[in-house]
């Protein structure tokens, strides 16, 4: 059940909206309760060594089941910046490789830390963890989810545009994918407009649709879905490319590379959106698949704004659901 964060007493940004008490996805965070995060997070890209006083000596978790450099990063340099410590956990070192439960690991890692985050292939582990556990849990990436990418997208595209409700955006390449599923549900959170161009074959989740059109006849927003890349780019302010074959898909590789080829962010493409337009990558890239180096290192690239987004958005997610639930534990 959500619950509302208490305002400090010095005038820093805060959280007056309902915080969950876990972060599984995009949609966990309400709209309001979303800007007042990005809010939070802007401050303490300006201010990275602000934030310690509340949890100060506390600890998070990082059980990673899937390589990262982006994530395991942002996340132990983010409880850092917050006075906390950041112990890496391995599956194959826990017990939890060797037939302990998902739901006991659960219950004993809440006894140690104050959040865990969990980078893993199946969401159903991270749901089972967030059943069980007594501290937040946190979707680092599963394998229809990636919340965490999606903080920082919206955190970039606000420094650089100054607003995101009514901004246009196009995702190219598999419709399927984590990345494109939390970028829709933060286009629907934020008022956006989203156009997918994904071959027949890679089609976004109905379910996934069906939600964010819902909230987007609240916020305002619009997604559009077609396989054609060049209409998709022809009014996008933001163009989302990314890497054609999925960590658990590597005997697709022939297969994905011939039909995603279509969809590949260069300058040629590039040059059919706005003057104004964007280039967005989570990374990592396969440079000269699904974006070119001359675009990626470009002047329309906004990727290295997006990772170095992955820290304060980062800590001002930490920092929001481990105060709120030691305030609603208190």
């Amino acid at each position: 059940m959500p619950h509302p964060m208490s305002a400090p007493e010095d005038g820093r940004p805060t959280i007056t909206g309902k915080v969950p008490d876990h972060l599984l996805r995009v949609s966990d965070l309400a709209p309001a309760t979303l800007a007042e995060l990005l809010d939070l997070a802007a401050a303490m890209k300006r201010e990275p060594l602000g934030w310690q006083r509340e949890l100060r000596g506390g600890a998070i978790g990082c059980l990673f089941e899937k390589p990262s450099t982006r994530t395991r990063v942002s996340l132990a340099t983010a409880a850092h910046r917050l006075g906390m410590t950041a112990v890496v956990l391995n599956r194959d070192e826990m017990q939890l490789g060797h037939g302990e439960t998902v739901a006991d690991t659960a219950r004993v890692l809440s006894s140690y830390l104050d959040a865990v985050t969990v980078r893993t292939f199946d969401h159903a582990t991270v749901e089972r963890l967030a059943e069980a556990a007594t501290i937040p849990v946190v979707n680092a990436l599963s394998n229809p989810h990636h919340p965490c990418q999606s903080l920082a997208d919206l955190l970039a595209l606000r420094e650089h545009f100054g607003t995101l409700a009514g901004l246009t955006a196009a995702f190219l390449g598999d419709g399927t994918s984590n990345t494109c599923n939390s970028f829709l549900a933060a286009c629907a959170a934020t008022g956006m407009h989203l156009t997918i161009a994904s071959p027949a074959d890679y089609p976004t989740d109905p379910d996934l649709l069906g939600e964010a059109r819902e909230l987007m006849a609240q916020t305002g927003g619009s997604v559009t879905l077609t396989t054609e890349p060049h209409d998709a780019v022809r009014t996008a302010q933001a163009v989302y490319a990314e890497v054609w074959v999925p960590m658990d898909k590597p005997h697709e590789r022939a297969e994905r590379a011939a039909r995603l080829a279509p969809y590949r962010v260069d300058e040629a493409l590039l040059a059919r959106a706005p003057r104004e337009a964007v280039a967005l990558h989570c990374l990592p890239a396969v440079r000269g698949e699904e974006i070119t180096s001359e675009v990626l290192d470009g002047p329309r690239s906004l990727v290295w704004n997006q990772a170095a987004n992955r820290l304060p958005t980062a800590q001002a997610l930490l920092h929001t659901l481990i105060t709120t639930n030691r305030q609603r534990t208190a």
